[in-house]
């Protein structure tokens, strides 16, 4: 009996020093993110536009950075118009400078992916969202419950006044 408990401690010792060892995989840096690693932020020149039954536009700017801070470039950027930050519904209130109401484009060296926004003549509501996604292996995950949060985006807000004449 004491060879058998002798053995069994003796193999319980061997297999413990043995899986306390690894040489592969090394700790993350202790100021690495748990997560997703990419910001994306963006802002809108100007966040005002008025309705008067013209063609205002809007330079809107988006900046992609890493956890370190330093620019991510040929990242793709997937802009879309929202009614406001609650809903995934898209809008055709304006459009971009392809002409279409949603528009994809690669950051530069900055990070930097830039469209202008042709606003809208007719007032719709007080504001829109611009809804700026980074791709991940090619595709926006718009309005996934299971990837909000996960993917880098941001909304842009867009004030729009009621002018006179404008219906």
């Amino acid at each position: 009996m004491k060879k058998a408990l002798y053995l069994l401690l003796l193999a319980s010792w061997i297999l413990f020093a043995a899986s306390c060892t690894r040489s592969e995989i090394d700790d993350p840096t202790w100021d690495d993110p748990a997560g997703y690693y990419i910001l994306v932020e963006g802002a809108a020149n100007p966040a005002v536009l008025f309705i008067d039954g013209n063609v205002h536009t809007s330079q809107i700017v988006v900046r992609v950075r890493d956890s370190k801070n330093r620019p991510v470039a040929g990242g793709t950027v997937f802009f879309e118009q929202l009614p406001d930050s609650l809903s995934h519904q898209q809008v055709d209130w304006g459009y971009f400078d392809n002409g279409a109401v949603t528009i994809r484009k690669v950051t530069d060296g900055y990070g930097e992916a830039r469209v202008t926004l042709f606003g809208p003549v007719r007032f719709y509501s007080g504001g829109m969202i611009i809804h700026a996604l980074l791709e991940v292996d090619g595709r926006a995950y718009r309005g996934s419950a299971s990837h909000v949060g996960t993917v880098p985006q941001d909304y842009i807000a867009i004030t729009m006044y009621n002018s006179a004449g404008a219906r």
